[in-house]
């Protein structure tokens, strides 16, 4: 035979051993063939892409295994632009076949596009002889190259057929069918685990891990049934799809066959073949993602970031979208040797042995679950208890946390479990726990700690737990916490726990992390670890108690942000020495997926997501509804006696400075009087605003859905944006009104002749009045199938299709998928009987997001990749141009240098609102592959194009963002020194000037020019490597501060860690305070009403602490703006002072959110007392509050003898914790009150505090 050269690519390897086995039989046969291969690993580089291309142009055949699109090859686009260059030049080009073997759309369109032999047939026949898979039809291609390049004589053997897919054990026995197997292998009366893995893997004998793995579920003594097999049915393979599969192996006569199932295979089955999304509910087995790491293992073992960047995507949150549950990486990619045939870099999947055992355990857990009866089952209920005070326990994001679980507990006790009380509200259940041991050290001493403490430990035990920690964690945790038991929490060589057993329930309360109760480390250990009362209280669970699963109450509690790897977590990981093997379901609320995705990845959980709480309009109240009384009496007096006027205009400016609102609008009297429309159309247009806001109205309680009123109001508001291709029913009200929305709202404050009298914000707010009517006149007929009919019957005017469609939307849909919130009860029993629970979709249900609902679902977030969508990036842009703008009005200039706060949550929400403005700021745009819009890299927009400088933007990144996002910050990184290349003058490009200026510093400094060069690029920070926060909110809590520059100072601390190629986490104060010192402007959007600035810590802690930095290094405060993106079509930009007074205005001091908290007993009061956490947070780092604001403040939540007994009452830590907090305010000279104010102040925190002295005992 003739002689002919082969060139290979696959992205993986993982096949070459079989692709060489064939080569060399083809040999052995007479083939004369060279042969070359390599795999993206190999091609890690220009050169080496260069190199893989000359060798291909010099081939016969070039053979490309395309998997998961083009960007797994590196040298695609190269390659087909040579080829494409040789045709034209009429130059001899090699034979290109490219194999989609990924099942994604994109190889599929890509082979059609650039392959040859379509047309010939020989493409299809080439496919079908390599997708059989097997030595001989490999072996069968190479002849069938030799005949259609080199001999059409030559004499191909026929595709034979090959396994495909079957049943797999390390003995090689049984393998025949399932029942064989199950007679082979399968012991009554053991659990039986379902391993379900790729069957490249077993054709190409690379089983090592799994072989591991399945000895080490023997081992734990439970049965394992290992099955092979392609994911997606092929017609030219002729294999099974994964529903079949399933059926012929997990299943027997329609019943599971397994009690737990570990899916070793990337991606997910759903994204690309919807009609699979039954496959694993009908199974309804828990499903645990089984992780092999792309890295080798001592890549793994020392890398704070766990598993590399595309393997966030394969391995996590693709596996997601199926509601599989991610766990630990149990093998790694070893890449050591070259195939001695093609010269291809050869994998060995190697198991961890210590992970191997973890992830083994953890399934038999699941699986027992399924197997253990009801009444003998024992579960740990956790709520969270952040900062560790008395009056913010349970504190659950939205939640109700304590009539939640009153809720789980009744169902529970319905179900068989052994519980001996239920109770009577959620109040009652809180009053049991705080009438125990808790964590809040300030009301008692350990030796009343210890009388109420029913959990304890002692030495024989936690010595032995101790004992049994890593060498290097044990060392640590003794370092920074002393011998065990170390001094929190013990009394007389025991360890105390919080918490009371009910029947087989433990009812308990999260342990503190630790920061607040060891001050000084915040100021120096960035990586502290737990005390030992942390992983010490989790083991008393196991191992004292024999907890068969947890639960953990809402979000969120601090397990998964405890220090280790980001994902793919190891046994030195805080979270996995925490949580060890047990099941952990978490109920979380729908709208928070980034930290619930962390929970997921670093703590194994099962999330249950949960209903928001119902919104509702903020409207006016007290001395605001006063000022829209005399608007309406102006406004009256201007058509009918406008004698009247100048006397209303008097009563109009005393209502408005009798509420302060002079304040908010910046405007003197004199102002006011000189020109009296300009003033009567700004108080119009903010009191329109404040009323028009979205809040919270009260909590949620698990499997309770709002009813009458309240759920009218929360259906109003989720209909208040388009929710994809159903219009929002305000916008489709206001044009059957005959306006135009987006004109109505640029005039919300002016009465034009053509709007009748009235302004464009009372016309808007009549149009949700007609909102509120017509939902209310389908509540009437209980949204019923001829509730739409009912409701439009007599309303000609709002008849329209575009209102029609709306209210079908709300019966249809809405209301039904609302009252599936029992399925949050139904959803954690199933978890607690180790079945499946349902993966669906998160956000926030306002933002025309409502089709994520029903809740009661494993919630899952995005694929990184497809950030920021091409929606995203219009908000992004205009996000970009109204920030420039609103500096360019206030400065006269553009920014030099911007920083951003970007968070993770709203990232996955928004899709990457915060992303595109970053790029864009810089100049840059993304490039979207149009096959699956995955982001393929960025290019330049010209400055012809942007018309404005490129700005220098510096990111600081939450620490989820940067677990959950590497590819974003590699992106962003990679944009700046694309950016900082470009020929340009530094007026015209920010961002290069500042390079060059930095670049010059470092070499002054002796640096060489790689190091200067990549310290002078970079751009995005965040706090160190496996830790998480700002530095900032722990100081404030625990009083550990004197002035602003030491919040400023630690918050550099924390956040100086770069990110970018070369470069993660490492520490580099100066050049962070390099950006520091430039930084005239900032931003942090808001993507939703449904969190806003001062709705908890962590957004002072971040975007405050960043602002009190910018002052420490610079001397002033920057710039300081919020984003309002909760309309993506229609931006508003504040700075944090406007947006403060707003929030103070529409939420925290209106008695329409207080009633709706009081509602709620000591989780409401709760809620009311972390408010004060929030202000005086922000007042410290950013100075946002006001003499005035806080003395609102006081008289509402303080000083108000109603609310001081409901207090009292309900949860009177939070009314001492309210007053400590103002107190300390005037201490600090924050708030300047008076002597009166200061000494009721002071006498109503002497009492309480006296009270709840006398109470403790």
């Amino acid at each position: 035979m003739k002689p002919y050269t082969f060139c290979y690519f696959g992205s993986s390897g993982l096949e070459l051993p079989m692709l060489g086995q064939a080569a060399t039989r083809y040999r052995n046969q007479g083939g004369v063939l060279a042969i070359t291969a390599r795999t993206a690993t190999q091609l890690f580089d220009n050169a080496r892409v260069r190199a893989f291309v000359e060798d291909a142009m010099k081939a016969d055949v070039v053979f490309i295994n395309i998997h998961g699109g083009k960007s797994m090859c590196p040298a695609f686009d190269p390659l087909v632009e040579a080829i494409a260059r040789r045709r034209k030049n009429d130059e001899k080009v090699p034979y290109l076949h490219l194999q989609p073997t990924g099942g994604d759309e994109e190889s599929q369109l890509l082979a059609v596009k650039h392959t040859d032999g379509l047309d010939s047939g020989h493409w299809a026949e080439i496919c079908r002889y390599y997708a059989k898979g097997s030595v001989e039809n490999l072996t069968s291609l190479f002849y069938y190259f030799h005949k259609i390049l080199l001999d059409d004589a030559t004499v191909v053997p026929p595709v034979r057929d090959a396994v495909q897919e079957g049943l797999y054990h390390p003995s090689g026995q049984g393998c025949g069918s399932l029942d064989a197997y199950k007679a082979a292998h399968v012991k009554r009366g053991r659990p039986t685990i379902g391993l379900w893995f790729g069957r490249y893997c077993w054709v190409n004998g690379n089983l090592a891990h799994i072989d591991a793995l399945m000895h080490e579920i023997e081992k734990q003594g439970a049965n394992v049934i290992g099955v092979f097999s392609l994911r997606f049915k092929d017609k030219d393979r002729g294999n099974k799809g994964a529903d079949e599969v399933v059926e012929m192996f997990f299943k027997q006569k329609g019943m599971p066959a397994i009690d737990a199932l570990i899916s070793a295979i990337g991606f997910s089955m759903t994204v690309t073949a919807p009609e699979y999304g039954n496959i694993l509910p009908g199974l309804d087995v828990a499903v645990l993602q089984g992780i092999t790491a792309g890295k080798p293992y001592a890549v793994w073992k020392d890398s704070l970031q766990g598993i590399a960047t595309m393997d966030v995507s394969y391995q996590a949150a693709q596996p997601e979208f199926d509601g599989n549950l991610i766990t630990v990486p149990f093998a790694t990619r070893e890449q050591d040797a070259v195939d001695p045939v093609t010269g291809g870099l050869l994998v060995r999947l190697t198991p961890i042995a210590e992970r191997v055992q973890k992830l083994a355990a953890l399934a038999i857990n699941w699986a027992k679950l399924r197997q253990k009866p009801n009444c003998e089952k024992k579960v740990a209920v956790i709520f969270h208890h952040h900062p560790p005070r008395n009056d913010r326990i349970g504190c659950a994001s939205g939640l109700d946390s304590f009539a939640s679980v009153n809720e789980l507990l009744k169902r529970m006790k319905e179900e068989g479990y052994q519980v001996e009380r239920t109770f009577e509200n959620g109040d009652e259940l809180a009053k049991e726990i705080l009438d125990r041991m808790t964590t809040d050290r300030k009301w008692m001493t350990p030796e009343k700690m210890a009388a109420r403490a029913e959990a304890t430990a002692g030495p024989e035990q936690y010595d032995a737990w101790h004992r049994q920690l890593p060498e290097a964690v044990r060392k640590t945790m003794v370092e920074k916490w002393g011998e065990m038991p170390g001094n929190l929490f013990a009394h007389e060589g025991k360890l105390l726990f919080p918490g009371f057993v009910n029947g087989n329930v433990f009812v308990s309360v999260q342990p503190p992390r630790g920061y607040l109760e060891n001050p000084e480390a915040i100021l120096h250990d960035l990586y502290l670890p737990p005390p030992h009362h942390y992983p010490a209280y989790y083991r008393w669970i196991r191992n004292v108690f024999k907890a068969d699963a947890v639960m953990h109450i809402g979000k969120h509690g601090s397990l998964e942000w405890l220090p280790g790897k980001a994902l793919g977590l190891s046994e030195e990981c805080y979270p996995d020495i925490a949580i060890m093997d047990l099941p952990n379901i978490y109920p979380y609320i729908i709208n928070d997926p980034g930290e619930g995705t962390q929970a997921k990845r670093r703590s194994y959980c099962c999330i249950i997501d949960h209903l928001t709480p119902a919104f509702t309009n903020s409207d006016l109240y007290d001395e605001m509804a006063k000022v829209e009384q005399v608007l309406a009496q102006v406004a009256d007096a201007k058509s009918e006696d406008p004698s009247k006027l100048p006397v209303l205009m008097n009563l109009l400016w005393d209502a408005v400075k009798d509420a302060d609102l002079h304040q908010d609008l910046n405007c003197s009297e004199e102002h006011a009087k000189a020109d009296p429309e300009a003033f009567l159309a700004k108080v119009h247009s903010y009191l329109s605003e404040i009323g028009d806001t979205m809040i919270a109205d009260g909590l949620h309680t698990m499997g309770k859905n709002p009813e009458g009123e309240r759920l009218v109001e929360f259906l109003a508001q989720l209909v208040r944006l388009e929710n994809g291709s159903v219009p929002s029913l305000r916008e489709s009200l206001v044009s059957a009104m005959g306006y135009d929305y987006d004109d109505l709202l640029k005039h919300r404050g002016e009465a034009l002749p053509e709007y009748n009298g009235a302004t464009g914000g009372q016309i808007i707010d009549e149009a949700h009045k007609k909102s509120i009517y017509l939902i209310g006149k389908l509540s009437s007929s209980d949204y019923g199938r001829k509730a739409v009919e009912e409701a439009l019957d007599g309303e000609s005017g709002m008849d329209t299709p575009r209102i029609r469609q709306v209210l079908r939307y709300v019966t249809r849909f809405l209301v039904p998928n609302v009252r599936l919130v029992t399925e949050e009860i139904d959803a954690s029993m199933a978890a607690l009987g180790g079945r499946f629970v349902r993966p669906g979709p998160s956000g926030a249900p306002s933002r025309g997001q409502a089709d994520i609902l029903p809740t009661g679902r494993n919630f899952f977030s995005l694929d990184p990749r497809i950030i920021p969508t091409r929606a995203a990036w219009e908000v992004g842009k205009n996000l970009g141009d109204q920030l420039l703008e609103s500096y360019l009005k206030e400065k006269g200039g553009y920014p030099e240098s911007v920083g951003i706060i970007v968070w993770g949550s709203p990232t996955m929400r928004s899709k990457g609102d915060d992303i595109a403005e970053i790029l864009y700021l810089m100049g840059l745009r993304p490039v979207w592959n149009e096959i699956n819009s995955v982001v393929q890299g960025l290019e330049v927009i010209p400055l012809s194009e942007l018309k404005r400088p490129r700005i220098d933007v510096m990111p600081r990144v939450s620490g989820f963002f940067r677990d959950a996002f590497p590819n974003l910050m590699e992106m962003i990184d990679a944009g700046a020194r694309m950016v900082a290349a470009l020929n340009e003058k530094p007026e015209a490009n920010y961002l290069r000037k500042n390079v060059l200026k930095d670049l010059e510093d470092y070499r002054r400094e002796g640096k060489d020019e790689e190091e200067a060069m990549r310290l002078a690029t970079l751009r995005v920070f965040g706090c160190p490597p496996g830790t998480y926060g700002a530095g900032v909110a722990e100081l404030i809590e625990a009083k550990n501060w004197e002035k602003q520059e030491d919040l400023g100072n630690n918050y550099i601390r924390y956040s100086a860690h770069a990110y970018g190629k070369g470069a993660y986490g490492i520490q580099t104060a100066e050049t962070f305070k390099k950006h520091l010192s430039r930084m005239t402007l900032t931003v942090k959007n808001e993507d939703s009403r449904e969190y806003d600035m001062m709705s908890c810590v962590d957004f002072y802690n971040y975007y405050g602490g960043l602002i009190a930095a910018v002052k420490t290094v610079r001397g002033e405060l920057p710039m300081a703006m919020v984003g309002d993106s909760s309309d993506p079509k229609r931006l508003v930009l504040r700075s944090t002072f406007e947006e403060a007074k707003h929030i103070l205005r529409s939420r925290i001091l209106n008695p329409k959110w207080i009633e709706g908290l009081k509602r709620h007993g000591y989780k409401g009061a709760g809620d009311l007392s972390k408010v004060m956490d929030v202000i005086i947070g922000w007042d410290a780092t950013a100075e946002i509050m006001e003499d005035w604001m806080y003395e609102r403040v006081a008289n509402r939540y303080a000083l108000d003898p109603e609310m001081q007994e409901w207090l009292k009452e309900v949860n009177p830590y939070a009314l001492q914790n309210i007053l400590d907090k103002l107190l300390e305010t005037i201490s600090r000279g924050m708030w300047n009150a008076d002597a009166e104010m200061e000494e009721k102040l002071r006498n109503a925190y002497l009492e309480i505090e006296g009270e709840i002295e006398e109470a403790v005992g």
